[in-house]
């Protein structure tokens, strides 16, 4: 909302700066094409692309819509203005001379007119209105936005390290298959496992009957 808002009173301020600029353009770019090159007839081709230049960035931004839209409603009425009703602009523009380049009736009528108009359709376009709104909030609507982000942000989950001489494989690997390795199973293990590598230190053992006592397996094999 605060973006429209700014940009409503953008547009107010830009439509005397379009207006002057093209008023005093096109009452000079005459003289251009009729071979006077001087200074001021050349700043009036700059002036007259520049001001085509602010044009076609209103049209074509993705800001607030109301920017080109309320240019393009006050040029459309100021050029139209002596149009339909030449005896309210006599009356409320008395103090201001006919023959100067800022009257509504002037040499910039035919620029600012269709300038206007495209401004104004511009801002009709429901693109333009979707794409302002895919912007995102603007810094005065930051802070509602971040709060209500904020109710579903997840805590941190705290990071822990290696501990000193460990390697992360190490600190990570809890000893199960890594990654599509499948662990040898060993069979199930008899009652009685025999040696044959006589070079085995350990001898099994055999408990009693009684439960006191262990008797080799050896004794038995022996026998």
């Amino acid at each position: 909302m605060l973006r429209h808002l700014v940009g409503l009173l953008a547009g107010i301020a830009l439509t005397p700066v379009i207006w002057v600029g093209i008023a005093w353009a096109a009452d000079l770019f005459p003289r251009i094409t009729q071979g006077e090159v001087d200074v001021a007839s050349v700043l009036s081709v700059v002036v007259l692309c520049l001001v085509g230049a602010v044009g076609a960035y209103l049209v074509a931004s993705r800001r607030s819509p109301l920017v080109a839209g309320t240019s393009g409603a006050l040029l459309t009425a100021l050029c139209l203005w002596p149009i339909v009703s030449p005896e309210t602009l006599t009356s409320a523009l008395s103090w201001l001379n006919e023959e100067t380049f800022l009257y509504p009736s002037g040499a910039g009528l035919g620029i600012a007119l269709p300038l206007g108009v495209l401004l104004l359709g511009s801002a009709t376009l429901p693109t333009r209105w979707r794409a302002a709104e895919d912007l995102g909030p603007v810094p005065g609507d930051r802070v509602v936005a971040s709060a209500s982000r904020d109710r579903y942000r997840s805590a941190p989950v705290d990071e822990v390290g290696p501990e000193p001489g460990e390697t992360v494989e190490e600190r990570w690997n809890d000893g199960g298959p890594v990654g599509d390795t499948v662990p040898d199973v060993p069979p199930p293990a008899s009652p009685v496992r025999r040696y044959d590598d006589s070079g085995k230190t350990t001898t099994p053992f055999r408990r009693g009957e009684s439960g006191a006592v262990w008797t080799p397996l050896d004794d038995d094999r022996s026998r």
